[in-house]
């Protein structure tokens, strides 16, 4: 098997028929389907005619390779889990360990309606360079999306521009805190930052290219449980929901713009994530 890279520019070309399923889907999130609610629920709206159009295209040998299609996204997330399994295998040694990242920027944040390709790549770009400074070396990550709102309209409904991925530390606690100065806490979001050690299983390589998008919902009357003395308290909390249909159709036609290799954060981008094909299993 020929020698695979994470680099954003070579992913699309190395994205063929081996990482599509051989039987597609044909659930309520197959391409079949998504067609299907594009053409009824926005039969008048000229850009979500000609995104079902261009899935309605996308067939063996000759596939559309859009963020938006069902069909290609799962593809792209079985080369993505192919490469990057191995390589963060290799990175543990002695105190070194692998982490898995979660940061919620407080001010990536965009009004309903208001996604673009051009706040995208700004973001991203504004996150690596905060990632550097923090002491991170290297980052494989990928972008992720939700529609916040507050019940009691604390803050306003707004779409969430965030991410997730790896990197290395010998002390998790030390890299939480660096990564905490750099990435404060706000009304919106009280819980910017989450360091976890990877159990080297292919889930979370799986949840850090994902394509199932949620509408979150904060709420002031959550309850949490105290083991220690075995009551509940009063605590914030989030509701999640299905995104709305308008949500739905701006966030695809937004993945369509900036495809499959846009999702992608690496830090740097002309790092050598590669992995031999000997390695994959």
């Amino acid at each position: 098997m020929p020698e695979l890279t994470f680099s954003p520019t070579a992913l699309i070309d190395q994205l063929d028929e081996s990482f599509y399923a051989t039987i597609p889907d044909s659930g309520k999130y197959s391409k079949s389907a998504r067609i299907a609610w594009l053409r009824k629920k926005y039969k008048d709206d000229p850009q979500s005619l000609a995104l079902a159009d261009k899935l309605e295209g996308c067939i063996r040998g000759d596939r559309c390779r859009s963020a938006a299609c069902p069909e290609c996204s799962r593809a792209a997330r079985r080369l993505v889990v192919k490469v990057a399994r191995p390589f963060l295998k290799k990175q543990i040694s002695g105190n070194t360990i692998v982490v898995c990242i979660s940061v919620v920027p407080a001010d990536s944040t965009s009004d309903l309606d208001y996604l673009s390709p051009g706040q995208h790549q700004r973001n991203v770009q504004c996150w690596k360079e905060i990632l550097a400074r923090a002491g991170v070396a290297w980052f494989i990550g990928a972008s992720d999306w939700s529609a916040n709102e507050h019940k009691q309209q604390r803050y306003g409904p707004h779409w969430s521009h965030h991410f997730y991925g790896f990197t290395v530390t010998d002390d998790v606690n030390k890299l939480k805190q660096r990564l905490g100065e750099q990435f404060p806490t706000t009304d919106a979001v009280p819980r910017p930052v989450k360091v976890q050690a990877w159990d080297g299983k292919r889930r979370a390589i799986r949840y850090m290219v994902k394509s199932d998008f949620k509408r979150r919902i904060g709420i002031d009357e959550g309850k949490r449980f105290n083991k220690a003395d075995g009551t509940h308290r009063s605590c914030r909390a989030t509701d999640k929901q299905p995104l709305r249909s308008s949500q739905k159709r701006e966030l695809l036609l937004h993945l369509d713009q900036i495809g499959l290799e846009g999702r992608l954060v690496l830090l740097p981008p002309d790092y050598p994530f590669e992995a031999c094909g000997s390695d994959f299993g």
